[in-house]
């Protein structure tokens, strides 16, 4: 059996595209996975790190408000699409599954032209231009919110199975408040948020000390150089790594979270049932961040803080501070946060793929 997995730009996109070649690998070992990506987004480096091949095409996405440079988008674009043909017609895939990112729509789409069959996974609350321009194409469009089934009905099913995550986080034991100082975790997404880091640099400086809490921050690998030069105040509590590899590990130690809007991110926290403050990028296409930690707020399964001018380190450290030293809200955030975690969508999304590929002649699991 050969899959296509296609998605790319942010880890948003990319750790469910591997979570589903692991889940495939899992029940079938021989199946014969192929990545396409772009050297632009991470895709370059956490899929080698996992084992899987790659190839890659020029892809980007059109820049607001449109323009001159919208018709090199385009050129760019129809270069992508022939690049991804001839890598689908070389491999020659039984079916091609495309998580989201610009780079998904021209491999998902020559993968169709192709007779390949289709399935895609959204993991926004409010769907990618991507994979709604792709669901007609799409035999399962996969979701991980509810909200966002309206969008696939003319894809010829839509089933919602909550957002893939590893199976470190499924199997993990539910978290639990405890005595003593607590540990922290701030990452601003996959490719780092500066107004994040401005504001943790801040804290760091202004506020902290070194018996607050344990510290964990993330500030992404382009700004990594920048925030640790900017941190004048040196604690023994604060470790800055410039990217989270080992997140199973890292989250499973944190008391609280403090994250963007990320579907990904967001359903890991949910998963091992972690309190926390979601900060969600109002730079995002469509404010799928924002829609995204909405719902999960308004269910009182996290502490939600707008990127706006009222964000600022003194915020941040007293809405931290307030959190820790509360363990009610810190378990009722927990308690929630555990309700609304889908942890087998790994296996939902195995079970659609299953159905779809026995429909090719020849094949059994």
């Amino acid at each position: 059996m050969r899959v296509l997995i296609a998605g790319g730009g942010s880890a948003g996109h990319i750790n469910p595209a591997i979570s589903i070649a692991k889940e495939i690998k899992k029940h079938n070992r021989e199946s014969d996975i192929l990545f396409i990506g772009s050297k632009k987004g991470l895709e370059k480096d956490l899929v080698p790190r996992e084992g899987f091949e790659i190839e890659f095409i020029e892809i980007e996405g059109f820049k607001r408000p449109f323009g001159i440079k919208s018709l090199k988008t385009v050129l760019i674009m129809i270069k992508g699409f022939v690049q991804a043909n001839r890598i689908v017609k070389q491999f020659k895939p039984d079916i091609a599954i495309g998580t989201g990112g610009f780079v998904s729509g021209p491999a998902i789409f020559a993968s169709h032209m192709h007779k390949a069959k289709v399935l895609i996974h959204e993991q926004n609350a409010y769907p990618g231009i991507t994979n709604r321009m792709l669901a007609k194409y799409t035999d399962v469009a996969m979701t991980s919110y509810e909200s966002a089934l309206k969008f696939f009905t003319k894809s010829k099913k839509a089933v919602l199975t909550g957002n893939l995550i590893d199976d470190s986080f499924s199997k993990s034991v539910k978290y639990e408040p405890h005595d003593g100082i607590k540990t922290v975790v701030i990452m601003g997404g996959s490719q780092g948020a500066m107004t994040i880091n401005n504001t943790v640099i801040g804290m760091i400086n202004d506020y902290m000390s070194d018996k607050d809490f344990n510290l964990i921050f993330a500030p992404g690998k382009r700004y990594y150089e920048e925030v640790i030069s900017r941190i004048t105040k040196k604690l023994d509590n604060v470790v800055i790594n410039d990217y989270i590899y080992d997140r199973e590990k890292v989250y499973g130690i944190a008391d609280l979270m403090v994250i963007r809007g990320g579907a990904t991110t967001l359903s890991e926290v949910l998963a091992l049932g972690k309190p926390s403050i979601v900060i969600p990028s109002p730079f995002v296409p469509d404010n799928a961040q924002e829609r995204n930690a909405e719902q999960i707020y308004n269910k009182e399964a996290c502490e939600l803080i707008y990127d706006n001018k009222e964000f600022n380190s003194k915020a941040l450290y007293d809405k931290i501070m307030h959190l820790l030293e509360n363990r009610d809200k810190l378990q009722n955030l927990s308690n929630n946060a555990y309700t609304l975690g889908i942890r087998d969508a790994n296996e939902r999304v195995y079970k659609e793929f299953l159905e779809v590929i026995n429909e090719i002649d020849g094949f059994r699991e």
